[in-house]
């Protein structure tokens, strides 16, 4: 009898502080793997109407070859009539754990939601997006991002580069002259 009143008492008290009393569920898809053959590949994650205050938490696989630049972003609309979502994080991890924190690009307040996160000098590797989140309102709505991948310059390139730079110069000077 002591202990349901305790349990009762929790209660009450947990609902007069304004702590929620239900736990939201889980919509997470499951491991979707992208393919950046062509250097690029899109995500995304549509959510039906009536999953305000569920959470996700979505992994995106891609494996890269060593020396590459990846850049990634993920971004969510949040309107009247449309479902958005509210990015808790977004991180780039490889095999043996954490690599990266996203970056919140919006401003406080904007309608729109946009994440980024960007590493240069991959190690050959296979790694992982991961974005996590909570669905702001009922409407159904989705998520989407991009995700892309290149190799970095050889120090051979940049000096043909400035060469190739420095040509053009001497020639538009020449025919000035």
């Amino acid at each position: 009898m002591k202990r349901k009143q305790t349990v009762m008492a929790a209660l009450v008290l947990a609902a007069a502080a304004g702590l929620p009393l239900a736990r939201a569920a889980d919509i997470s898809q499951g491991v979707q793997t992208l393919d950046l053959s062509s250097g690029s590949a899109a995500f995304k994650h549509e959510f039906g109407a009536g999953n305000a205050g569920n959470t996700f938490s979505d992994r995106y696989n891609f494996s890269a070859s060593g020396g590459q630049l990846v850049g990634a972003l993920v971004s969510s609309l949040d309107l009247p009539g449309l479902g958005g979502a509210g990015f808790d994080s977004f991180k780039l991890y490889n095999s043996a754990g954490f690599v990266l924190d996203g970056s919140k690009q919006s401003a406080p307040g904007a309608p729109a939601e946009v994440w980024t996160v960007s590493a240069p000098n991959l190690l050959a590797d296979n790694y992982y997006l991961l974005v996590s989140g909570t669905v702001r309102n009922a409407a159904a709505g989705n998520y989407v991002g991009s995700v892309a991948i290149s190799p970095v310059p050889e120090p051979a390139t940049y000096g043909m580069l400035l060469g190739g730079a420095g040509i053009i110069g001497w020639l538009a000077r020449r025919r000035k002259a």
